[in-house]
């Protein structure tokens, strides 16, 4: 099986049994939009883009363009950092979805129009400030995805490997 790489500020998709990942989160957010028939889409969101990266916004603009039938969003990343500046960030302050402000990352999938939003922040993980890859594949039959510590080499043990 394959794996696809999802770069600081950009977005993808991966299908079949393929493995989607996202390389380098430290203070980024993975946004992966899952769906029944295994099909991932994906994006990298970083706290200050600079040209080319997609900001925020785009990501959750191409996430809504590519919904399909996926009612559910994984956000995994450093979701307490994001949200303890969320008010003073440039991607953030004033972001609207849908018509909707955005007032914190919790906010993001329903404002998208997903029923379900999973949100699973790094910081719990037990090397704090260190950097993760973060992996959406198949373990067997078995959809799960999980985040791999940079420092140690290890699954962050608090979460695991989770079904998606």
């Amino acid at each position: 099986m394959a794996e696809t790489s999802i770069k600081e500020g950009e977005v993808n998709q991966v299908t079949g049994t393929n493995t989607l990942k996202y390389p380098d989160i430290n203070s980024c957010l993975s946004l992966t939009a899952v769906f029944a028939d295994n099909k991932r889409v994906g994006g990298h969101a970083v706290m200050f883009p600079a040209a080319p990266q997609l900001n925020l916004k785009q990501i959750c603009d191409y996430l809504i363009a590519n919904k399909g039938t996926s009612n559910t969003l994984i956000i995994v990343g450093d979701i307490g950092t994001w949200n303890g500046n969320w008010s003073m960030l440039d991607e953030t302050k004033n972001l609207v979805i849908n018509g909707r402000k955005v007032n914190n990352a919790g906010e993001l999938g329903p404002a998208m129009g997903f029923a379900n939003n999973i949100l699973k922040d790094t910081i719990v993980c037990d090397a704090n400030g260190s950097t993760y890859d973060v992996f959406f594949g198949f373990e067997g039959a078995n959809r799960v995805y999980w985040c791999v510590d940079h420092k140690t080499n290890s699954i962050c043990a608090t979460f695991g490997k989770q079904p998606w």
